[in-house]
This record gives structure tokens, C-alpha cells and sequence, in this order.
């Protein structure tokens, strides 16, 4: 009767004991294998380019882009402050964190743009999910007049339309570093001579550094792959490089860049700044994110 008694009081003390270590287990391991990496970056844009990041739930986001002229103009043209000027206004909203709809205008071209961003993969803490993946595919539509000497002839409305495709893979490597890479297609339906490629292909990367808690040194650069115009030496990779300073619901990111033109389908083929002639101009981007 004791071994008896003995026996229950051991089985009960370990049935305690086991279900105590799965709480534990659930609680430590099974939910850290599902938590999910988050501010990979700290804006839905570094510089020029979409990052992996969209809006959170039921957010909107309003984001106000600007380029000044060049830092070459020196001190007549009071180093690109005096202008010419690229203004780019956009709204994007989320409804559950990882599927985006997104609207602009950018003054150069009069460019109108729709897009949708989706998170396909999202990294995870303890690296069951290694990388984050997010895809990308814009429109956009060319407001200019067919007068316009800079532009093709436009004979059909079709013939405005632009589009960019992206898949962006990116990971958090620390609480410092993230870096993010994107293979990217530009395509044009309508380019101003017959020889002209209508596909533009290219690789982005960008990267980000804290270095505070609200502050983060960020740079990003796009390779173009193709020679898809017979000018092509005329224009460059687009390159920039920037800070990013968080005040509250606002993130401010200022920077360097040598492209004038602010949406993808502008930057990536038709960069015309040259680094190396000190073709650079000041932008910066801000951002304010409202809850619905």
C-alpha cells in the first residue's frame, strides 16, 4: 500500500513537473519560432526606392518627397536650393499589415502612379524564416503634353503608361544592420526611338546602419543590367545616400542622390546625374502615418 502511495505521489509530481516544462516550452520557444522580425527598415522608401517594409494595420500613411537641383549650380543657384525642384506626393494604406495600396503624383512628367505591395515571407526571430519578401508592381501614367520636346508622340493614351516590378528580399542581420536587394523590371510601352529596348532590367540594393535609437545612417544603390538605349552613357546608376531621424509618429530621412526623378520608372533608366561631376542634389522624404 505505501509503494502504492508512493507511486501516485511520484506520477502526480511529474505529470506537475512536465506540464510545467511544455508551459514553459510554449512559452519560450513555440511563440519566439512564430514572432516575426519587425522595422527591418523604418519607411515603406529608403531614398528612391521601396523598401520591404508596408504600412501597419489599418494605417494610412502620407509621405511627402522633394529634390532640389544640383549642388554643382554653386553659390549662384545657392547650390540646388533655388531649384529646379522634383515634388512627389503620396498616399499608401494598409488594412492588415501586409498587403499595401498606393497612390502619387510626382511633378517631373506629371507622373500619376497606382501600386500594391504584398509581404509574401516575413524573417522570424529565431531564423525558421531566414529573410523577409516582399513584391512589388506599379503603374504609372505620363501627364505631359505630346508637345512636350522631351517626350515621345503620344497617338494612343496606352502609349504613357509605364510599370515597375520588383521582388525585394531583405534581412535583419542585427538590431543595427539591415540590407535588402531587389531584382527590378522597368517596363516602357513607348520609348522615343525604334532601336530602343522597351524592358529595362536592374538590381537594387540598400542598406541601413543604426547608430541611435532614433537615428540611422541609410544608402542605396541601383546597378542597371541592360543596355536598353543607344544613349545609354548618358545616363547613370541612380546612387544614394542618406540619415533617417524618427520624431514621434514622423520619420524625416534626408540624403544625397543623384537622381532628379523620384518613382522608379524615372530613376532607374533615365538618372542623368553624374557622381563623379559632383551631380548631386539635397531631398529629403517625410512621412506621418495616421491610425483608421
Amino acid at each position: 500500500m505505501k509503494k502504492l502511495l508512493v507511486f501516485i505521489t511520484l506520477m502526480n509530481l511529474f505529470q506537475f513537473v512536465s506540464a510545467q516544462d511544455i508551459s514553459d516550452m510554449l512559452n519560450d520557444s513555440s511563440i519566439k519560432k512564430t514572432e516575426i522580425v519587425h522595422a527591418t527598415f523604418k519607411g515603406t522608401r529608403l531614398i528612391n526606392f521601396h523598401t520591404i517594409e508596408t504600412a501597419g494595420k489599418r494605417t494610412l500613411e502620407f509621405r511627402v518627397a522633394h529634390r532640389f537641383g544640383d549642388l554643382s549650380s554653386g553659390g549662384y543657384g545657392f547650390y540646388g536650393l533655388d531649384g529646379p525642384a522634383s515634388l512627389n506626393l503620396s498616399f499608401n494604406y494598409s488594412l492588415d499589415g501586409r498587403f499595401e495600396l498606393g497612390i502619387s503624383r510626382t511633378s517631373t512628367d506629371k507622373l500619376y502612379s497606382g501600386y500594391f505591395k504584398f509581404r509574401l515571407l516575413r524573417q522570424t526571430e529565431i531564423n525558421k524564416m531566414p529573410i523577409s519578401i516582399t513584391v512589388l508592381s506599379e503603374m504609372n501614367v505620363n501627364g505631359l503634353k505630346s508637345s512636350n520636346a522631351t517626350q515621345p508622340e503620344y497617338h494612343y493614351f496606352n502609349d504613357r503608361f509605364s510599370y515597375v516590378h520588383q521582388l525585394m528580399i531583405a534581412r535583419k542581420f542585427s538590431e543595427a544592420f539591415s540590407f535588402q536587394i531587389a531584382p527590378t523590371l522597368v517596363h516602357y510601352n513607348l520609348m522615343t526611338n525604334l532601336t530602343d529596348q522597351n524592358d529595362i532590367f536592374s538590381i537594387v540594393g540598400m542598406g541601413r546602419m543604426k547608430i541611435s535609437n532614433r537615428t540611422a545612417l541609410t544608402a542605396e544603390y541601383c546597378y542597371r543590367l541592360n543596355k536598353y538605349i543607344s544613349n545609354f552613357s548618358d545616363y547613370h546608376n541612380s546612387v544614394g545616400v542618406g540619415m533617417d531621424l524618427e520624431t514621434g509618429g514622423h520619420v524625416f530621412q534626408f540624403f544625397f542622390t543623384n537622381s532628379f526623378g523620384i518613382n522608379e520608372a524615372q530613376a532607374i533608366p533615365y538618372t542623368k546625374g553624374d557622381v563623379l561631376k559632383g551631380n548631386l542634389k539635397l531631398g529629403f522624404n517625410i512621412s506621418r502615418v495616421f491610425t483608421l
